[in-house]
């Protein structure tokens, strides 16, 4: 039977003026929108008062085990349609089980499976469902890691052929593109060179690269060009991810950043921004420590930290690379019992209490949690947030992974908190530049198919919300709340969510690249 959203004000992710219609739904696909007189065969749901937007799609996502799990958090919020696999850390090519990195284990340790390539996964995505549309990027790191395992050293020639030919196999799978954590181990060791050459076979599939970059803090600048000239050499489309400058000292740097986007996108470089509406981020604390400290994995580095003389190097190192204070760096987990009771506290905090310098405290820390020390760091500045939330060329994601603890509030209401907060109260775009933002630039961008736009003949992907109410709860303090004024999510054709509450069986799909 048919499904008709009557009575809504229909934003249709274009860009284009919010218009009073109603939209019809059947087998999946749009197959109406406007006056549309009622029958018999078909089921109203009456939208009076609500936007009628597509669902939103999260490009920079880190669910790929959560998908899984068929977890809450994204569908709620109205992500319909997500991709993982970013900052070089993907499911696939599987690993060796000898390979010890707090990273993978962070990301993919709760039901990480063996997948050997990109097909694998989707298969199981086919075979589990999941509840959002699903596309998946290659990680750079994770090819490094299941060819030269956690060595520092540059690729020869043979595992050169070895990298693009697991590459090859995973685009050929359907994965859609490539992504690096430039700024994180494996992937840091990666040379120019290596990445050129991963491109070139990224641009052989037509597909895309995306980029966690090599610094956001001093050297901000050298590391968009690092991304930018990768596009220029090998015609890749380059998105630069969760893009922002890091700490005070670097918030000046903004301009110049955007300045350079804007000037390779002139000559003809394909380039995409996204980021999410937080000032601060999230990660593991090893991405303040030197890369040399990490090399060979959480075993190699908690060995060092042991060694007085090495972990003083690491310490001196990683304060000379500070770009924040340590009173803007929150712990948001901890694995160990008896370390419960820092979760929320600051590094600074934390320091005072034990009465230790702030480095000590996280050194010893990670030592204590098996390398593994999950933080929330405040970076940027409100100026340039909105900066960056306004061009032209971002999207707008969650860069979402869900802990225990007090995991950052962008998994559970960063759509919503845009639409919220600085949409409606902070009149920073209209809401049709803002719907565009969340769905259909990034579908278009990525090549999504027939997503991201309500457009007669797409997939019915739909998210439906009270413009007068969308925001969320979830803040840094009390995370895990779920988001306000939406009503209803569709996902192809199907209710997901109602008020709230998740409604049916998952109905979303395996994207694979043509």
């Amino acid at each position: 039977m048919s499904l008709l959203l009557a009575n809504g004000t229909v934003v249709d992710g274009t860009g284009a003026s919010g218009r009073k219609a109603d939209v019809l739904l059947d087998g999946g696909v749009i197959k109406a929108i406007g006056n549309i007189p009622r029958n018999e065969q078909s089921t109203v749901l009456d939208c009076s008062g609500r936007v009628v937007s597509p669902g939103f799609v999260d490009v920079h996502s880190h669910s790929d085990i959560e998908t899984l799990e068929h977890r809450p958090e994204k569908i709620q919020q109205g992500i319909t349609t997500e991709i993982v696999g970013n900052c070089g850390f993907s499911v696939f090519p599987t690993l060796d089980t000898n390979i010890s990195s707090g990273v993978y284990k962070l990301l993919f340790g709760r039901n990480a499976c063996c997948w050997h390539h990109a097909g694998e996964y989707f298969q199981s995505l086919e075979s589990k469902g999941s509840y959002t549309n699903t596309a998946a990027l290659t990680g750079h790191s994770t090819l490094r890691a299941s060819v030269m395992g956690l060595q520092r050293d540059h690729a020869d020639a043979s595992q050169m052929t070895q990298l693009e030919r697991s590459l090859d196999i995973s685009l050929e799978k359907g994965s859609i593109g490539f992504s690096t954590g430039l700024n994180e181990t494996p992937g840091s060791y990666g040379s120019f060179e290596e990445l050129v050459a991963l491109c070139r076979m990224v641009k052989k599939h037509d597909a895309f690269y995306t980029s966690h970059l090599r610094d956001y803090k001093f050297r901000i600048l050298e590391a968009v060009d690092e991304a930018l000239a990768l596009g220029r050499a090998t015609g890749v489309p380059v998105q630069l991810s969760h893009l922002q400058t890091v700490g005070s000292k670097n918030w000046d740097k903004m301009d110049s950043v955007l300045e350079l986007v804007d000037k390779a996108e002139r000559e003809g470089v394909s380039v995409g921004i996204d980021a999410y509406p937080y000032l601060a981020g999230s990660c593991n604390v090893t991405q303040l420590l030197p890369d040399w400290a990490l090399e060979g994995g959480s075993k190699e580095l908690l060995k060092r930290l042991s060694e007085e003389g090495t972990r003083k190097q690491i310490s001196l190192e990683t304060e000379a690379q500070m770009a924040n204070t340590w009173s803007d760096i929150f712990v948001a987990n901890v694995d160990s019992r008896k370390n419960r009771d820092i979760i929320g506290k600051s590094i600074q905090d934390i320091a005072v209490a034990r009465q230790v310098e702030p480095i000590d405290a996280v050194l010893t820390l990670l030592s204590e949690e098996q390398g593994i020390l999950m933080i929330v760091s405040f970076n940027q500045s409100e100026p340039n947030l909105r900066k960056v939330l306004t061009h032209r060329l971002t999207s707008i994601i969650t860069d979402g992974l869900y802990t225990e603890g007090k995991p950052h509030p962008r998994t559970f209401g960063a759509f919503p908190k845009f639409l919220g907060e600085y949409v409606r109260e902070k009149k920073w775009m209209s809401l049709e530049a803002a719907i565009h933002k969340t769905c259909g630039l990034p579908a278009g961008r990525f090549k999504l198919g027939k997503r991201g736009t309500l457009v007669v003949g797409n997939w019915a992907d739909v998210t439906i919300f009270d413009p007068d109410k969308i925001g969320t709860a979830s803040d840094y303090v009390n995370p895990q709340q779920p988001p306000l004024g939406i009503d209803y999510v569709l996902v192809n054709g199907e209710i997901t969510v109602d008020h709230g509450r998740l409604v049916g069986e998952p109905s979303g799909v395996a994207i694979r690249h043509a």
